[in-house]
């Protein structure tokens, strides 16, 4: 059973700001509550670029991997890749001393939604897809989903506690967007992933989005401290560096949720199979799709009520 809290959000043209609350069941597993906002935001775009082949002075194990700049074209994995290609700009490559990880991807026909535009699950799932890449980009990847060598010989896992997205306008079909993430330390025990999506060809700035995960053991299912060993494959690529500006950053804590204090409640919404990830949990996009099922449906009941209203007192 789903429960979402609609209390102090509010829905206008492309502004939506929504909880991901603990009162989502899944068998045999635990669930802490998770928050999510997207609202839009206004901002600049500022692109730089560095490429070595070092780490803050250490060097990178793993195979070697597009880097920016042009020239002739060089190997990669094997294959030849030409920077002129016009799929070059698909491969994904470290920029900023390394510090920066950076993709670009195609909105494909089956990610946009009934206006055309790609959907809030179609970004989270780039998202989702370029941090899981810069973790195998660096050779720090180890055989788990986005764990690092050290967290899979401790059978530990990252898991999202809180995600921040502003969207100043979304893509549509055909679109290509650039990617750039990075990550930084979140107290003691957790990590910061940050992200900026930019139109590729105008390099404007078109979301915002920052992240906090925690280590979890992939068995007990219990939150774990960051491992000295772990930290100190994390620690080289940190970068102090915010997409998202503190004073535009919600860090309010959600009070959790049940039957009795939630304000609305789809009871038919239940996790199936394909929702779970390679962690053998719901990945958090999933959350994201549940949330707007409830909040959109919701919301054209709504509208269409104001609409009829409106046609009655025309008439």
């Amino acid at each position: 059973m789903a429960s979402m809290a609609t209390k102090g959000s509010s829905i206008s043209g492309r502004d939506f700001c929504c909880h991901v609350p603990g009162g989502i069941h899944i068998p045999s597993h635990r669930h802490r509550s998770k928050r999510v906002s997207i609202i839009r935001a206004n901002s600049r775009s500022n692109p730089q670029s560095l490429d070595l082949n070092k780490v803050n002075g250490k060097k990178v194990n793993g195979s070697p991997r597009v880097v920016e700049g042009g020239g002739a074209p060089f190997d990669f994995d094997g294959y030849k890749v030409d920077h002129h290609s016009p799929h070059s700009c698909l491969m994904g490559r470290f920029v900023e001393d390394r510090l920066v990880y950076r993709q670009s991807f195609i909105i494909r026909s089956y990610e946009i939604g009934p206006d055309k535009t790609a959907t809030m699950e179609t970004l989270m799932n780039l998202l989702q897809e370029t941090a899981l890449n810069h973790v195998s980009s660096s050779g720090i990847a180890g055989d788990g989903f986005g764990a690092t060598r050290e967290m899979s010989l401790r059978k530990l896992i990252w898991v999202v506690t809180r995600i921040h997205i502003q969207v100043q306008s979304y893509s549509s079909w055909g679109d290509i967007v650039e990617i750039d993430t990075w990550v930084d330390a979140a107290g003691k025990n957790g990590m910061r992933r940050d992200w900026i999506i930019r139109d590729f060809n105008t390099k404007q700035i078109i979301t915002r989005a920052t992240s906090t995960w925690v280590i979890m053991n992939r068995e007990t299912r219990r939150l774990s401290k960051i491992p000295d060993q772990v930290r100190e494959e994390l620690v080289p690529y940190y970068i102090n560096r915010v997409a998202i500006a503190a004073e535009d950053n919600d860090l309010d804590k959600i009070d959790k949720l049940s039957d009795d204090t939630a304000e609305r409640i789809r009871p038919d919404l239940a996790p199936r199979w394909s929702d779970m990830d390679a962690n053998q949990h719901v990945n958090n996009v999933k959350y994201i799709g549940w949330i707007l099922e409830v909040a959109i449906n919701s919301l054209l009941k709504h509208l269409s009520t104001i609409l009829a209203r409106l046609c009655c007192c025309l008439l």
